[in-house]
């Protein structure tokens, strides 16, 4: 695939288990990086935080999601921001959990 190409896929092959239960795939297309997350049922989500803003929309599941110390539950359609270095941590409820994630590099 050619480098500057305006369009991606994401390849099941290149799938990577950054922590037991969460296998993420990235994309960079220009600034910004596009993340497939796939959370096996009942995994938990430990406190952590990251350098960028993140937006993440939920495609298949539920889970309970902590930003900040407010605590919601969000399914299929909804979308959460979780600002720069700010303290976030979740649960999977039920089956598993895809979402998307998207933040600048």
């Amino acid at each position: 695939m050619e480098v500057n190409s305006f369009f991606r896929s994401f390849r099941p092959e290149e799938a990577e288990e950054i922590e037991k239960g969460v296998q993420v795939q990235s994309l960079f297309l220009g600034s910004h990086r596009v993340r497939r997350m796939v959370f096996d049922p009942g995994t938990l989500i430990p406190d952590h935080r990251h350098p960028e803003d993140v937006v993440t929309l939920i495609l298949e599941g539920v889970m309970e999601m902590t930003v900040e110390g407010e605590t919601r539950t969000v399914g299929p359609g909804e979308v959460f921001l979780v600002p720069l270095n700010t303290d976030h941590s979740g649960r999977i409820l039920g089956k598993r959990v895809v979402a998307l994630s998207f933040s600048k590099k």
